[in-house]
């Protein structure tokens, strides 16, 4: 059975957010997955500016949960999983889509995204 992609949809703001995107990722990737992290909002900022990992609470030291950015990169570079945004959440975010990849993987189209959903899963955080 051929399984479609992964699009996560990532636009909360918050640390244990961007967490769950990225662990989704990660596992889905892991499991073979053709995985699409789509940035949107302040997690597109964020991750713009080099600060994707910021806000980690004290609690994620404790438990040993290794930096947001890092653990990325790694599956970026190791598990094919691709980050991008649409032109327009880059304008809207006040970043050049021309200037913007890299960082990101590739500037996308929503529909190009939506039509990638349809052949796979979708989620959103």
């Amino acid at each position: 059975m051929t399984r479609g992609p992964v699009v996560i949809f990532l636009r909360a703001p918050e640390w244990e957010a961007r967490h769950l995107a990225v662990s989704l990722a990660v596992t889905a990737a892991a499991l073979g997955d053709e995985v699409h992290l789509a940035l949107f909002g302040e997690a597109l900022a964020a991750f713009a500016r080099g600060g994707f990992g910021e806000g980690a609470p004290e609690a994620a030291g404790a438990a040993r949960v290794p930096p947001l950015d890092a653990t990325l990169r790694e599956a970026r570079r190791d598990l094919g999983v691709r980050v991008v945004a649409c032109d327009t959440a880059l304008r809207l975010a006040g970043i050049d889509p021309g200037a913007a990849a890299p960082p990101l993987d590739a500037v996308v189209s929503l529909p190009s995204l939506w039509r990638l959903a349809q052949e796979g899963r979708a989620l959103t955080v």
